[in-house]
């Protein structure tokens, strides 16, 4: 699924307004960033 900058900023700005916590973390392959994604991450930084 493919969001576009706005949204995405907006859903992080409600996130931050509600008061619940952005939750990042790296990954660097492919499978490391989709077990992130199914576990509900805010953010994810690849590493290449």
């Amino acid at each position: 699924m493919t969001f576009t900058r706005d949204q995405t900023l907006a859903r992080l700005r409600s996130r931050i307004e509600e008061g619940v916590p952005i939750i990042g973390g790296g990954a660097g392959t492919g499978i490391s960033a989709k077990f992130e994604e199914v576990g509900g991450i805010d953010l994810i930084v690849i590493y290449n």
